[in-house]
């Protein structure tokens, strides 16, 4: 085309081109702005729908993660408490081995046995995370959620693991009703036993198979005994009755019995002779009862039988909450592996964008110094009507 001033073909050129380096620009800009080269489905709506369903999955996996964290929290509480429980069963076979000879005090032995018992029984209450307690037999199997596993990208399923609970309650281990106390008696003497306290009435202990009687005489210098193997107890019908009773227990005690009282007011009796059997009063204000002899045998079997449950029991915790550790640790990878995967999906490449600045900026300046140029052709016609 000749020289026209209703038409400048240059200027329109470098209009469209200034449009287009201002249009790049303006997107390269944003990507920088915002750190996405894919911000919206406007700037790619294929990698977008993709990259946006990914991020659904990081956030199931993030909950999936919480679930994990939740689920072996309570795994672990269970695992140390069987494991403290394993611990004081080994304290309850040492003191069940000791009762095995009847040479000691099975009576003192039998109070750390109760104890220990107590203990295991207070772990088992206490043994609980956020109200669930996965070894008394009450709360139902715990399960955690474990994965969210897609079959196509429109389907998937929620997998979990199951953490069976335990039994570990004293009774159901069988040691709440250990004893290998050596048999014993009681004798309460009820508050006319004193004034009815008469020459000749008698005490009778059975233990170890033989038969010990104490016979009550007001004044064993004049009243012999009824039997001459009883064992004569100098009473005094005008002393307090707790003095009567301070003298039944020195006599039997240098027989080899040992008598206390109890907070109910009840004499407790032992003895060094074996096992008692039998307790008998002539005093009918004198009430009398034996507490059976333990079994220190079977006590150590049910302790054995404890110790192999609470171990197996403990294993199986170990297993399932080492189980969640590894799909913890899993998942956490599986998680950073798609944020990673969208982030080369949708991220701009800040040093490349960094670039296409400055070569844009160049270009929108020689853009504008092209358009400068194309407006003054017009003006160049002027000269050929000099």
């Amino acid at each position: 085309m000749g020289f026209s001033v209703n038409t400048n073909n240059e200027a329109m050129s470098a209009i469209r081109l200034l449009n287009q380096t201002n249009k790049s620009l303006s997107t390269t800009q944003a990507r920088i702005n915002s750190g996405y080269k894919v911000g919206s489905a406007r700037d790619n709506a294929s990698t977008f729908t993709i990259a946006q369903g990914m991020r659904a999955d990081v956030a199931a996996f993030t909950a999936v993660s919480d679930s994990l964290s939740m689920g072996e929290a309570t795994a672990n509480v269970a695992v140390n408490a069987a494991t403290k429980i394993s611990n004081k069963l080994i304290d309850l076979q040492k003191e069940v081995v000791n009762a095995q000879s009847s040479t000691v005090d099975r009576a003192k032995i039998q109070e750390s046995i109760n104890k220990i018992v107590a203990d295991i029984t207070g772990v088992v209450s206490s043994a609980q995370f956020n109200g669930y307690n996965l070894i008394n037999n009450t709360d139902a199997n715990l399960s955690v959620t474990s994965s969210l596993n897609r079959t196509d990208p429109t389907t998937f399923s929620i997998a979990t693991i199951t953490v069976n609970r335990e039994n570990l309650l004293a009774a159901t281990l069988g040691i709440s009703g250990i004893n290998v106390a050596d048999g014993s008696g009681t004798a309460t003497f009820g508050s006319n036993w004193s004034t009815s306290l008469a020459d000749n009435d008698t005490f009778a202990i059975t233990a170890g198979g033989t038969v010990y009687t104490f016979e009550f005489i007001d004044d064993p210098a004049t009243t012999p005994a009824t039997v001459g193997s009883n064992y004569v107890v100098d009473m005094d019908t005008t002393a307090s009755p707790g003095a009567n009773i301070q003298a039944l227990v020195s006599k039997m005690a240098e027989v080899g019995f040992t008598a206390n009282y109890n907070s109910l007011g009840q004499l407790n009796i032992t003895s060094s002779n074996g096992d008692i059997t039998a307790i008998a009063s002539s005093n009918a204000d004198v009430t009398t009862a034996v507490v059976a002899a333990g079994d220190p045998s079977a006590a150590l079997t049910s302790v054995s039988g404890a110790i192999t449950t609470v171990n197996a029991a403990l294993a199986r915790l170990s297993s399932s909450a080492n189980q969640i550790s590894s799909q913890k640790d899993f998942v956490k990878e599986l998680t950073d592996t798609l944020t990673s995967g969208i982030g080369n999906l949708v991220d701009a490449d800040l040093a490349e964008e960094s670039a296409n600045l400055q070569a844009l900026q160049t270009k929108q300046q020689l853009g504008i110094q092209a358009l400068s140029i194309a407006n003054q052709q017009p003006g160049s016609v002027l000269s050929l009507f000099r």
